[in-house]
């Protein structure tokens, strides 16, 4: 049953973006996540871009599927920006 087994592993680097001055202007998340077998792998990489008020602007997920062999057999991206609401407080005069 060894030969069966599944690891899982996952790694997030958070990078705070600065402007000239040193002021936070945002922060970059990303999250890998990898699934291993012996028959391949399935990688899933989501980067968050925040706002300097930890609101989400945009996501970049790519979901990767890789053969025994480490061969790439499938990929699949997803980009979403975040659209602005209108005034949140209901005050659209």
């Amino acid at each position: 049953m060894a030969d069966d087994d599944i690891e899982i592993g996952e790694e997030v680097d958070v990078t705070v973006v600065l402007d000239e001055a040193g002021e936070a202007v945002g922060t970059v998340v990303d999250d890998i996540v990898v699934a291993s077998a012996p028959e391949g792998s399935i990688v899933d990489e989501t980067v968050d871009v925040l706002d300097p008020e930890g609101n989400l602007v945009l996501e970049d997920e790519t979901v990767s599927i890789y053969n025994e062999d480490a061969q790439l057999v499938s990929q699949e991206e997803t980009i979403a920006i975040a659209l602005d609401s209108a005034d949140e407080s209901g005050d659209e005069e």
